[in-house]
């Protein structure tokens, strides 16, 4: 792949140039696309795809369009490195492609058939899945002609719910991840999307309880069994770590959509727990594995049960209580992939009796008063329906040709 570079290298100089060296990088899973609109000489979007290590990119001067009646040319241009697809400021005048850069979607993408013969016959169809592109589009490349020094091909976008009767980009105007326009890019301005406090978290975990706990100021929650997960949304992105520091990101890429949409960019850390629910509501553990070795299989859900940082600020010294009454205002106009963990107050007892009622996992008390330490301290408990215990049978056979064993 590094051969596959060397043009985009041999363009550049990258003491000048704030653009990454075109290096081969190992894919990460999943393949990712970029949308980068690109003020030089002329106004154009880059319409970059990864495929084997590195970025395949076309030059697109109208930029996409969500009308399926839209032709829009799309002019392939050099591969470039897969870490192009975090570049966003100004290359300076004189240099190859002088201007500024904004990322202006990003996401993933899937080839609809083989992309390889796609490719080689000059018919790629494929699914983008972006904070602004989405559905079924195609690049389909033109016949050659005589003195052509580029290939040409088309973009076009197939007709599906994500269609519309006009191109639909004129109101993106701002980047996905800095929420900058491209004149306070060209300026050099900040940052305008905010950012959290902390990139990782020790998770607060339950102890198991035989009984629920006695006295006052509990609230309790049904338990879910899934992925525990927490959600770190801020500039534009989104990232989902599991209790033990995995990035499953790529593993539930429709929730990482949907919370970075919904975020638009405003900073918050949450923790929940990523779920398939049966159709009497009931979390469905089995389901969930299936759908991470099927995606789409089944429809996931991201169950929200505590806030840990909103706007750049801190929020595990708060209370619980005051903690879920702020995130149940956030997740107010969420969208249904979304859920807030709903709890009551006391009752602790008949919670747990209803929940076993209904065939659920069981619930989680917690104090009402307590912060998010990060520990199992007993500030949580867990109360479980079914009471397991994992146990070896084993036993002893004589064998026909020894005296014993």
């Amino acid at each position: 792949m590094t051969g596959e570079l060397n043009e985009y290298n041999r363009k550049r100089d990258f003491d000048k140039t704030p653009e990454p060296e075109g290096v081969a990088a190992e894919p990460e899973g999943g393949l990712r696309f970029v949308v980068q609109h690109h003020l030089a000489r002329r106004d154009h979007y880059d319409f970059r795809l990864e495929w084997q290590g590195a970025l395949l990119s076309w030059a697109v001067p109208k930029g996409p369009s969500f009308d399926p009646r839209d032709k829009r040319l799309a002019i392939q241009v050099e591969d470039h490195p897969l870490e192009y697809r975090n570049f966003e400021g100004t290359i300076p005048k004189g240099e190859y492609g002088g201007g500024a850069v904004m990322l202006w979607d990003e996401g993933f993408w899937e080839p609809l058939g083989n992309a390889e013969d796609g490719l080689r016959e000059g018919a790629l169809k494929f699914v983008l899945r972006g904070r602004r592109l989405r559905g079924k589009w195609a690049l389909v490349r033109l016949k050659e002609k005589e003195g052509d020094q580029k290939v040409n091909w088309l973009l076009l976008k197939d007709k599906d719910e994500y269609a519309k009767d006009s191109d639909g980009i004129s109101e993106f105007t701002t980047s996905v991840r800095t929420g900058r326009t491209m004149a306070e890019i060209e300026q050099g301005q900040a940052d305008k999307m905010g950012k959290n406090p902390f990139d990782a978290v020790d998770v607060q975990l339950a102890k198991l309880a035989d009984a629920v706990p006695e006295g006052g100021g509990w609230l309790y929650e049904l338990k879910f069994d899934g992925y525990r997960i927490v959600a770190y949304a801020d500039g534009g992105g989104v990232r989902l770590v599991t209790r033990n520091g995995s990035d499953y990101t790529k593993r539930f890429a429709p929730i990482a959509s949907s919370l970075a949409d919904w975020a638009a960019g405003r900073a918050m850390v949450l923790d929940g727990e990523m779920v398939v629910t049966d159709s009497s509501g009931r979390t469905d553990f089995q389901a969930l594995q299936n759908t991470m070795k099927n995606p789409g299989s089944q429809t996931l859900t991201y169950i929200v049960f505590d806030l840990l940082a909103l706007d750049g600020e801190d929020l595990r010294g708060r209370r619980l209580d005051s903690r879920k009454e702020t995130l149940e205002a956030l997740l107010k106009n969420a969208p249904p992939s979304l859920r807030y963990s709903r709890h009551v107050v006391g009752n602790g007892t008949e919670s747990f009796e209803a929940a076993c009622r209904l065939g659920m996992e069981g619930i989680v008390g917690k104090r009402a008063d307590s912060v998010y330490s990060g520990t199992r301290n007993g500030d949580w408990v867990k109360l479980k329906c079914a009471k397991r215990q994992e146990f070896v049978v084993g036993g002893t056979t004589l064998s026909g040709k020894k005296a014993s064993g």
